[in-house]
Order: C-alpha cells, then structure tokens, then sequence
C-alpha cells in the first residue's frame, strides 16, 4: 500500500491524479506542508511526500516518475531517447513554468511579509509568456507532449498551467489552450479535481 502525505491544494494534487491514471490504491493524508510528521519523513518539511514499505520519496516529479516506471505505464522506457525527450519536457515545466508560480507563491504569501517584492510579478509574467510561446512551438499539433502518449510531463504541465491561472497569467496560444482542456477532461483529472474543490 502507497500512503500519500500532502493536501490536494498542493503538488500533491499530481501525485493523486497518477494515481487515479494507473489505478492504483493508495492511502491520502492530507496534511499541509511544514508539520512536525512531514519534518519526520522530509527534512525540508515540503509535501508530497510517498512512504512505500519503508522507504519515503519526495518531490511530486519523482513520485511520480517512480509510480510509472514501476508499474510501466505512463513513461517511455530508461536509456531510449524517448525517454530522454520526456524527461526534457519534464525539467522544462519545473525550471520554465513551476519555478515562476512558484516564485510569484512565495511573494504573495509564503514568505514573510518584509521579504517579498512586489516588483518580481512583473518580471514572473514575463517568463511564463516566454515559456508559453516556447511550449506552443515544441508540442505543435501533439495531442501530448509525446505525440498520442500521454506520460508523467503532461500531469506537471496541466497541473502548472491551472495554478498559474490562478495568477491569471495568461495562455493565448489555441494549441496549448486545447492542450490544457484535453487533458482536464481525462476521468482521474475530474475526480482528483471534485475532491480538491469539496
């Protein structure tokens, strides 16, 4: 049995919704981030957080990652350049389009209220329309960024793309807008969705 430590209002959200892709059962708590159980688990104190047996793994992308690889869905196989090509579009949603929300995150109200710049949005607006006109070029007329495949980068690219939104950080190329619904539409996107929203 998987146990899944993170509230859905975090990147945890990605780890259930693979879980609901390969059907798996699991155990979710949901639980913020920073508390004295995930200090236990995590040394940074930072949900998701996946305990299998006796082993913890951390960080949503790595989950993840290790949920496809060992049940063989969802990734193409180690060592292909298949799979160097995710794994490419994996580091380009952390590094082009995660790390601006989560910037703008923490300076709207992660870090102390001294700390934070209100001039940095500016500067996050503009990486994310860099990295939407990036985005739109190398996905094309892709259902997925893989072509017909669906695997672990589309999950991270559709979960960022919704919690940019909330920063009303805007999506104006079609093909990236039909991307984004395409992928809202799968059934275990809807479920983990309906869950987050009760």
């Amino acid at each position: 049995m998987y146990k899944l430590f993170g509230s859905l209002s975090s990147r945890s959200f990605r780890v259930c919704w693979m879980f609901e892709e390969l059907g798996l059962d699991y155990e979710h708590v949901a639980t913020g981030p920073r508390t004295e159980e995930i200090y236990s688990l995590n040394p940074s104190g930072k949900v998701p957080v996946l305990l299998t047996g006796d082993e913890v793994v951390s960080d949503s992308c790595a989950i993840m990652q290790f949920l496809a690889d060992t049940h063989n869905q969802f990734t193409f196989e180690t060592g292909s350049i298949e799979r160097a090509k995710q794994d490419s579009f994996l580091h380009f949603a952390n590094d082009e389009m995660d790390s601006v929300c989560w910037t703008m995150a923490k300076h709207k109200f992660v870090l102390p209220k001294e700390l934070r710049v209100g001039e940095v949005i500016k500067s996050c607006e503009y990486d994310w329309n860099k990295a939407m006109i990036t985005f739109a070029k190398r996905l094309g007329d892709n259902a997925f960024v893989m072509g017909d495949q669906f695997t672990v980068p589309d999950i991270v690219i559709t979960h960022t793309i919704g919690w940019a939104k909330l920063y009303d950080f805007e999506v104006p190329q079609s093909n990236v807008i039909e991307y984004f619904e395409r992928n809202r539409a799968r059934p275990a996107y809807k479920k983990i969705s309906a869950l987050r929203n009760k």
